[in-house]
C-alpha cells in the first residue's frame, strides 16, 4: 500500500492524493508538513510535500509522483496512450505550474489576510497576463483541460487554479479561467468528480478550528 504523507491544505498534495482515488489505488494519509528535520529530509530531499512511501521506496516531487502512479497502475489511464499526445499532456502541465501557478503563488499572502506589495501587485498583473495566455494556446476545455480525455492534467490544473484564480483576481484583477474559452464549465466539471468531492471535503474538514 502507498502512504501518503502531505496536508490537505497543499494543491500539490490534492494533485496526487485525488490522482490515487481516481485510480483507485490503496493508500493511507499521514499528514506531514513540509519540514528540513533530517529524518524528513532523507524522505523528501527538499522536505517538501507531497511525497509518498512504496515497497521500493520514498518518492517526492509531484510530476515524478504522478507519472509513477500511471506507470505502476496504468489503468484507468490519467495519460495518453500516444508518445506526443503524452508530451503534450505533460506540457500542459507544466506550463500551468510555471506560467501560472508559480506566478500566481506569490499574491497568496492575500488569501490569508496578508498584504501584497503594490510593485508585487504589478508584476503579478503583468507575467499572469502573459502566463495564462501561454496556457490557452495549449488548453482545449473540450471538455477537458487537454482535450477529450479526462488526464491528470485536469487534477494539476484544478488545484493549481484553485488558489491561483482568486490570487489573480484580488492582487491584479484578473479572471484567469475567463480567460480561457470553456475554462469556467472546465472547472466545474472537474469539481464534481468523486475523487475532487472527496478532497474538497477533507481539506474543509481540515480549515475547521479544533475545539
Amino acid at each position: 500500500m502507498i502512504t501518503l504523507h502531505g496536508a490537505p491544505l497543499s494543491n500539490y498534495y490534492n494533485a496526487v492524493k485525488t490522482a490515487l482515488l481516481e485510480k483507485g489505488m490503496a493508500f493511507e494519509e499521514v499528514m506531514t508538513r513540509p519540514s528540513q528535520d533530517a529524518a524528513y529530509l532523507a524522505q523528501s530531499a527538499m522536505g517538501k510535500i507531497p511525497c509518498i512511501q512504496t515497497d521500493a521506496g520514498y518518492l517526492a516531487e509531484t510530476h515524478a509522483i504522478l507519472d509513477f502512479l500511471e506507470d505502476a497502475q496504468p489503468t484507468p489511464a490519467l495519460l495518453p496512450a500516444d508518445p506526443f499526445a503524452r508530451a503534450k499532456v505533460r506540457e500542459l502541465v507544466q506550463s500551468i505550474e510555471l506560467y501560472v501557478e508559480l506566478v500566481a503563488r506569490r499574491g497568496y499572502g492575500t488569501l490569508f489576510g496578508r498584504e501584497v506589495a503594490p510593485e508585487v501587485k504589478a508584476e503579478l498583473a503583468r507575467d499572469l497576463t502573459k502566463g495564462i495566455a501561454a496556457v490557452g494556446k495549449l488548453a482545449k476545455c473540450s471538455p477537458w483541460i487537454a482535450g477529450d480525455a479526462f488526464t491528470y492534467a485536469d487534477l494539476f490544473a484544478y488545484w493549481a487554479f484553485a488558489l491561483a484564480q482568486p490570487s489573480g483576481q484580488q492582487n491584479a484583477g484578473l479572471d484567469l479561467l475567463g480567460s480561457l474559452p470553456g475554462g469556467q464549465a472546465w472547472y466545474e466539471r472537474v469539481a464534481e468528480r468523486d475523487s475532487v468531492k472527496r478532497a474538497l471535503a477533507d481539506q474543509a474538514a481540515a480549515r475547521k478550528p479544533r475545539t
